[in-house]
């Protein structure tokens, strides 16, 4: 075999080699179940005036705390348990105010807070 041959194949070898090391790497990292430590909060539907609101626990804690604050005024608590790798959505009471509605969810450390005017 050829010098030249040699080459090219040594390079088809390693591009080869390089190109399945790195997407095993790269869906290894966009898994947000792998080595994570993070949990996502969300209304159910944005753009009505429902207060429904959704988590989803990507972390090893499965308790939360949330509360609804109608300005700085407590309105709604409840404390909820989801485990690692589900979303569980939350049913809250359709409130008519003209401030601004927060809910805050707390868990271990982390709180998040997501908000309507």
């Amino acid at each position: 075999m050829r010098q030249q041959t040699k080459i090219i194949l040594f390079f088809i070898v390693l591009f080869l080699a390089s190109s399945v090391y790195l997407f095993s790497i790269d869906s290894r990292y966009n898994d947000p179940t792998y080595n994570k430590n993070w949990y996502a909060l969300s209304f159910v539907e944005p753009k009505s005036d429902s207060l429904n609101f959704a988590i989803e626990n990507f972390s090893a804690n499965i308790n939360f705390h949330w509360e609804l604050l109608a300005g700085k005024e407590k309105v709604e608590t409840g404390n909820v348990e989801i485990q690692t790798g589900e979303k569980k959505e939350i049913s809250l009471s359709q409130i008519a105010a003209d401030q601004k509605m927060t809910v805050r969810v707390s868990s271990g450390d982390a709180t998040q807070e997501i908000y309507k005017n």
